[in-house]
């Protein structure tokens, strides 16, 4: 497992490398669906950190209180080193997400991640706080579309 700083660093190393600027709530719900994905890939979950159910949708708080000071604006890219590693183990599965998700807005990935059925709407409840979405809720959302997407690139 990863601290979840290290794991938004490579998203926007990433995000950067491809020409895109993400705001703080792009770069939580890509976080999420990257966790979300390695955990139906491997059982494992990515980060360390909890995820909790906020009012639009799955939040690690800890990243939140990072990017928070930037607002709804595009983290600068001048805040993101070009020099360091990127992780190795996961680097290609956040390629594949920033590629496929990068380009939806903050609000898009909030709407994405809470729909009915997520594991987001499994758990919020309106007016609580703190509420911590299990890996083992996210890993099974995310299994299920594995399974569907697999489902249906065998029958095409």
């Amino acid at each position: 497992m990863f601290d979840v700083l290290v794991v938004a660093d490579d998203v926007l190393k990433c995000a950067k490398r491809i020409g895109l600027r993400l705001s703080p709530l792009q770069l939580m719900k890509l976080v999420y669906i990257i966790h979300g994905w390695h955990l139906a890939l491997t059982g494992q979950p990515l980060i360390k950190q909890r995820i909790e159910a906020w009012k639009y949708g799955p939040v690690i708080p800890v990243l939140y209180h990072s990017t928070k000071v930037f607002g709804r604006d595009p983290i600068p890219s001048d805040r993101v080193a070009d020099t360091s590693p990127r992780i190795p183990e996961v680097s290609s599965l956040v390629d594949s997400v920033v590629k496929q998700y990068g380009n939806f807005s903050g609000i898009a990935l909030s709407n994405l991640t809470h729909q009915k059925g997520t594991p987001w709407s499994s758990v919020y409840r309106d007016g609580a706080q703190n509420i911590e979405i299990p890996n083992d809720l996210i890993r099974s959302h995310y299994e299920k579309l594995l399974n569907e997407r697999r489902s249906a690139a065998a029958t095409s």
